[in-house]
């Protein structure tokens, strides 16, 4: 009884969390300082509860830098100046460790199926972004929020303050946002859900005609959406990889049923090429816009700039503990040099609140957080991760 729910909240969890389902306990006048309670936080730690319970999630010695890198998360703490936030953040740290861990435990190459097939995950990153697709297609046609409460994250438009757009014929063009905080975020779960689709077709669970072979066109057009440059072009990248690798699995093989996968890769190849064919020529001047006129008024050109600028200079000034877990958005307002600049690249006469973000590097953001030594904990985890993967190909 209990691993029935179990399974069934941790199901729901994963449809949830693209959903901005949740309720601030401190807002502040930038999200980034705000404290906010997710219902998926909510179903993860009962989901969490259960496993205990059951006794099915434990720690493994290469977790060894993991924890490190958790604790020198914590010590962090003694060197923020905003101690709330950074607090919650270091909670929320803790939520997607956890998270880790449990699917791990659950569904890593060695691990019991005892919540069903590996593919049932799979199928609901599908799913969910078929959702975000028709949601980010609809708020491209209307060119801002559909208006959506609980699902949307904000309301949109493209004159909006700190709406990401790009600029065509002299019109703002709005990004599609899904339900997501930002276009970016979007394009990285559509990518997910992408790859997820190439999974389910090559284990035969999609038929190549039929209405639910769609899907991919569909997902393909609302990823180009996003105008997000890197995750397009790591879209073609992996993609024209993925299908060299599985061409190269069946290469030596003579038998119907790698003839049969070959002509599945090749069906499937033919799909992505004509719904990129499609959907270039569809969208191909607000491509041409996005892709091949990038210029410093760009706000993605000026902010990446002066963040990371700022993220630099607070690593030589703060390189062992950082500034603290969370509080990078906070401690900005110390460089008010940069932020003038900013403000005056894009026009801006004062300095609006919106305009203070966290560095968008993840290694930058680790370091300037919480020190030299986080960051390197952090990357010899993924390192140590990416070992033991390639060990258990072998």
């Amino acid at each position: 009884m209990i691993l029935k729910i179990e399974k069934f909240l941790f199901y729901l969890f994963l449809f949830l969390i693209p959903f901005q389902f949740r309720i601030f306990l401190y807002s502040a006048t930038n999200e980034w300082n705000s404290i906010f309670l997710y219902l998926g936080d909510l179903i993860f730690i009962a989901v969490l509860i259960l496993a205990l319970l059951r006794k099915g999630i434990r720690f493994e010695k290469k977790d060894i830098f993991l924890i490190l890198f958790v604790a020198i998360a914590g010590i962090s703490l003694f060197a923020t100046s905003n101690l709330g936030v950074s607090a919650y953040r270091f909670i929320k740290l803790l939520e997607f460790v956890f998270l880790y861990i449990y699917i791990r435990a659950l569904f890593g190459p060695k691990a019991p199926s005892v919540l069903g097939p590996r593919t049932n995950i799979v199928k609901i990153f599908v799913l969910g972004g078929v959702f975000q697709a028709i949601l980010a297609i609809a708020q491209f046609i209307k060119q801002g929020s559909i208006g959506i409460k609980f699902i949307e994250a904000g309301i949109f438009s493209p004159d909006s303050p700190g709406v990401a757009n790009f600029i065509l014929n002299g019109e703002r063009i709005m990004r599609s946002y899904g339900s997501f905080p930002h276009p970016n975020v979007l394009a990285a779960f559509l990518l997910l859900a992408i790859f997820a689709f190439y999974a389910l077709w090559l284990k035969r669970l999609i038929r190549p005609i039929s209405p639910i072979s769609l899907i991919g066109p569909i997902l393909i057009f609302a990823l180009f959406l996003t105008f997000s440059r890197t995750a397009i072009v790591v879209f073609g990248v992996m993609t024209l990889i993925f299908f060299l690798i599985e061409l190269f699995k069946t290469r030596c093989q003579s038998t119907n049923d790698a003839r049969m996968i070959r002509m599945k890769i090749i069906k499937l190849f033919g799909l992505v090429i004509v719904s990129c064919v499609l959907v270039i020529a569809i969208l191909f001047p607000y491509i041409k816009a996005r892709f091949f006129t990038i210029s410093m008024e760009e706000q993605a050109v000026d902010l990446r700039f002066f963040y990371n600028k700022m993220a630099i200079q607070m690593i030589k000034e703060k390189p062992m503990l950082g500034v603290g877990i969370g509080n990078f958005v906070n401690y900005s307002r110390n460089y008010p040099a940069y932020v003038r600049a900013a403000s005056k690249m894009l026009g801006l006469n004062t300095i609006p609140d919106w305009i203070y973000q966290p560095v968008h590097n993840i290694y930058l953001l680790i370091a300037s957080e919480i020190g030299i030594l986080g960051v390197l904990m952090f990357l010899i985890f993924l390192a140590a991760n990416f070992w033991r993967s390639n060990l258990l190909k072998e």
